[in-house]
């Protein structure tokens, strides 16, 4: 046998969660080491190997191990996990006859608990050293061919990915010691579970937090922080409704690591607003063991969410009472209402209710002229629906500028939104391009508006929305593939192009696209208004954001928008600082389209100069029977016949080669959006608006008190 053949790769995981749908298994997270033992090792050194690359101590835990064993299966590859229990188990795996190159293999911890069995303890102890020494005796070499075989894989995948290789070399020299997480390492990106080992109580913080944001999605505080322990609760814990949802901490002494002891506990509905029919069946089969019908579950999950949040009725009641605490703790926010006629017992009955926050207001200002609006319905009684407006500023991120709650999705409902956000957030602001579906209530409203008609503004359509009625008509998925293509060439001759190929397949296809205004639903028409975006997708961001609140009663909507809105400051204040300390000049999607164009505009040739009117024809590469076009560059309009520079702010590749002709530096024609250097433009990326902080106020155990306290000076029902 072969040298090679004597020993086995095995790529140790750990630390993260292991998963299987009946065909695969994956792991969330990269190995912590890789290792290479002889395939004659004992079940006893195998373990061995182990706790000494995750750093574990055997007197404390006991070990799962499980490996990934691939076969074939009706024809198909079938990945399932075999749990290494004994000699017989491992011998299968290292068998050289089974021609298994390599394992996979996934380690769980179990803490032992020495009070309620010493004995077990003491033979573990006793145990480990032994298997320590077999392990020596058995290959006193098997340190450096552990060593060797990392270094050969490191140089494998090198050779096949380069990119790979250096993330795998970054992410080794993160982990001072294997299995435990380092203070640099902010980006955590496993789930937490007992058991698991951190370096110092720095890393298991960081951890704490990264879990928090990507897989818990839970708020908490910190109720205990010394040199051995750190414990937190979940925020939203009342002495009325208390959620025993905890983390703890402590720092293992004999080892030198800290530790989670305890994590975990009931989560309700108030933690997660989301909180759907399955959570609540899953929910209950893990706690008791049985199965619950649908409708017994969805009448507790309906009980318990008006335990939390009220009724639809008793929360139309808080809702201007919390309005009014909104807009003192968050000075600046808009709260408009329109009522309908007094109720017979004289109260008023709300018809539209309209809410945007200051931050947001502000923030509008450095962002594209560019706003995104779409309605929703809410899962409740009273079919109510939601209107949304948001924009997009110079890092493709979306954000919220405006929300209304109307009783239906109409052309009055939509005029009454439009006049507000025009009021309260365009405010007097030019070139604004509004983008929407072609819903006929929309489509009137706005024809009624000056603010989207030229030159305050423009209207257009959702190129999305374009192709799905244009699909509906003619149910043709290849039409419908042209007519997206369409729409979103920038340049002219392309789009006619494609109309006529789309003319040729199916005249009745044509003529609905022609029918339409080429300057509402497509990019080679719009003369730059767009800004880049060809659909709603903002808007229907947010309400994919607030899908599983829809079902919750107003009051929790509003308030839920509040918590997200200051979540998303809080993320770009986090980014923003990230994009200063580099030095960027400007965002990262402005950065890489540049330099991106600017790579490309290397192949491009300069023909013909007009030095009065500072322009130029580009003449394009030609490669692989593509390029060799002509494009006009006027730099004094800031525009190219290609139609990019129009559409984004950034000087395309043609553009760039002209500026360089000249002498010009490309980059001082950046959209001013685009910069992260100035202060005005991060508005979007910072805290000192003061949403996040203010945030908590409105949101707290004592929201019951700023109901007493609060008095609401606009007309609202009647207490």
């Amino acid at each position: 046998m072969s040298a090679s053949s004597s020993r086995i790769d095995i790529l140790l995981y750990f630390g993260g969660e292991l998963s299987e749908d009946g065909w695969s298994v994956t792991y969330d997270r990269r190995p912590i080491a890789v290792m290479r033992i002889p395939r004659s090792s004992t079940y006893a050194q195998f373990l061995a190997r182990i706790y000494q690359k995750i750093g574990a101590d055997s007197n404390e835990y006991l070990l799962k191990v499980s490996a990934k064993y691939s076969c074939t299966y009706l024809g198909h590859i079938k990945e399932t996990v075999v749990e290494i229990k004994d000699d017989d188990t491992l011998s299968f795996f290292l068998d050289p006859a089974a021609e298994f190159p390599s394992m996979e293999v996934y380690v769980e911890t179990t803490q032992i608990h020495t009070e309620a069995n010493p004995q077990m303890s003491q033979q573990w102890g006793e145990a480990v050293p032994q298997m320590s020494q077999q392990w020596g005796d058995a290959n006193p070499q098997m340190s450096q061919h552990s060593d060797d075989a990392n270094q050969q894989m490191s140089q494998q995948w090198g050779d096949d990915n380069p990119q790979m290789s250096q993330q795998w070399g970054e992410y080794m020299s993160l982990l001072a010691n294997p299995g435990f997480h380092s203070t640099s390492n902010t980006d955590f990106f496993g789930r937490l579970d007992v058991g698991m080992l951190f370096k110092n109580k720095e890393a298991l913080i960081e951890a704490v937090k990264d879990h928090s944001a990507r897989h818990a999605r839970r708020e908490y505080y910190v109720t205990e922080s010394s040199k051995t322990k750190w414990k937190v609760l979940c925020k939203h814990s009342t002495p009325d409704m208390w959620c025993r949802w905890e983390l703890r901490g402590i720092f293992k002494s004999k080892i030198g690591r800290w530790s989670i002891t305890k994590y975990g506990g009931t989560i309700h509905v108030k933690c997660n607003p989301t909180f759907a029919i399955k959570h609540v069946i899953q929910a209950v089969k893990d706690h008791t063991g049985y199965d619950i019908p649908y409708q017994k579950a969805w009448y507790s999950l309906k009980m318990a969410r008006e335990i939390v949040y009220g009724t639809w009725e008793s929360s139309v009641q808080k809702l201007p009472k919390y309005m009014g605490a909104v807009q003192k703790y968050n000075p600046g926010t808009i709260v408009e209402w329109k009522h309908k006629a007094l109720h017979p017992t004289g109260a008023y009955v709300i018809g539209y209710v309209f809410w945007a926050f200051k931050p947001c207001i502000e923030g509008f200002k450095f962002c594209r002229n560019i706003i995104s609006v779409d309605g929703t319905h809410l899962y409740t009684r009273y079919k109510h629906k939601m209107l949304i407006a948001a924009t997009m500023d110079g890092n493709q991120q979306v954000l919220p500028l405006a929300f209304a709650i109307v009783d239906d999705e109409s052309y009055a409902s939509w005029k009454w939104f439009l006049q507000q956000l025009s009021r309260h957030v365009i405010r007097g602001r030019r070139g604004v391009c509004l983008i929407s579906d072609r819903h006929a209530g929309i489509i009137k409203a706005v024809n009624e508006s000056s603010e989207f008609v030229p030159p305050n503004g423009v209207h257009r359509y959702c190129l999305r929305h374009v192709c799905s009625n244009f699909n509906s008509h003619h149910k043709n998925i290849v039409l419908k593939d042209l007519c997206w293509r369409a729409g979103s060439e920038y340049q002219i001759r392309k789009f006619n192009r494609i109309m006529e190929e789309i003319k040729g397949q199916k005249l009745e296809a044509f003529t609905f696209l022609d029918r339409i205004n080429k300057e509402k639903w497509t990019a080679s028409h719009d003369g730059g208004w767009r800004c880049g975006i060809l659909t709603t997708n903002m808007s229907e961001c947010i309400n994919g954001v607030l899908k599983g609140a829809r079902r919750l009663p107003v009051t929790a909507i509003v308030e839920i928008t509040l918590q997200r809105t200051a979540h998303y400051f809080r993320e770009r204040a986090l980014r923003s600082a990230v994009m200063l300390s580099n030095g960027q000049l400007w965002t990262d999607f402005a950065k890489k389209k540049f330099t991106d164009w600017g790579e490309k505009s290397i192949t491009h040739t300069v023909t013909k100069y007009d030095h009065l009117q500072q322009s130029a024809s580009v003449v394009t590469k030609r490669q692989q029977g593509l390029g060799f076009n002509t494009h006009v560059v006027k730099l004094a309009n800031r525009e190219c016949s290609c139609g990019k520079w129009n559409q984004f702010g950034i000087p395309c590749s043609h553009a760039q080669k002209v500026c360089a002709a000249y002498n010009i530096n490309a980059a001082s024609m950046v959209k001013d959006y685009y910069d992260v250097r100035a202060s005005k433009p991060n508005i979007t990326y910072s805290e000192r608006d003061g949403l996040a902080t203010n945030a908590s106020k409105t949101t707290s155990p004592t929201k019951r008190r700023i109901f007493k306290t609060i008095k609401c000076d606009r007309a609202g029902l009647s207490q």
